[in-house]
């Protein structure tokens, strides 16, 4: 996947959201890579690894309808604030929902459902347990490892070890029990992959790469 030319509504939609922000568009793709890993390791093939990849480098395309100020906000967001953010969701279903492309109907689901959590405590529906689709699973574990890790405005990003600890042991925000027990083991094989490539990111190539793509 990595190098190869998108489908091209995901590349499209993919400038659009560099274009906007450039911190959910790198987040974006370095949480697809590791997605691929995670789903290999979890016993997927090839091929669905890499369509559940793929389909999720838009899982978080539904942030174009949330105001920027409050992606961007250093302060603690209100109650208010916070709900709207997390609309992101199901707008990002509205945007990617798709009848007769079944990648973007992947991306779709994924959108809707990648912070719904295992113990029930997510959103947007509370869907619980295998309720949720698998490839949201896959995503949620994933994207939470590089939300950690990534620089936010209204915190530093963690060290690859703390983001660990938190996503296997929690912190009174993310608990293990948020995650599918198999999915949160594939991706512990997997965390040493998921730290090379957090860390070899190139910001540059990254936004070379994105208008380049078809």
């Amino acid at each position: 996947m990595d190098g190869e030319p998108l489908p091209s509504a995901i590349a499209s939609l993919s400038r659009a959201e560099l274009l906007r922000d450039l911190e959910t568009s790198s987040h974006a793709r370095r949480s697809a890579l590791i997605v691929r890993e995670t789903s290999l390791e979890l016993g997927l093939d090839a091929e669905q690894s890499r369509r559940i990849a793929l389909a999720s480098i838009l899982h978080d395309i539904g942030k174009i309808a949330v105001p920027i100020e409050l992606l961007q906000k250093t302060a603690p967001l209100s109650r208010e604030e916070q709900a709207l953010i997390r609309t992101h969701c199901r707008r990002g279903y509205e945007i990617l929902h798709s009848d007769i492309d079944p990648l973007m109907a992947l991306a779709g689901e994924i959108a809707l459902h990648h912070h719904e959590c295992f113990d029930g405590s997510g959103y947007p529906d509370h869907l619980a347990g295998t309720d949720i689709p698998l490839a949201a699973q896959i995503v949620a574990v994933c994207d939470s490892y590089d939300a950690l890790r990534q620089n936010r405005a209204y915190r530093p990003g963690l060290a690859h070890a703390d983001a660990m600890r938190i996503l296997l042991q929690g912190d009174g925000r993310t608990s293990p029990q948020h995650f599918r027990p198999e999915v949160r083991t594939a991706f512990q094989k997997v965390s040493e992959k998921a730290r090379s490539i957090f860390d070899a990111y190139d910001m540059r190539s990254h936004i070379s790469g994105v208008m380049a793509w078809a």
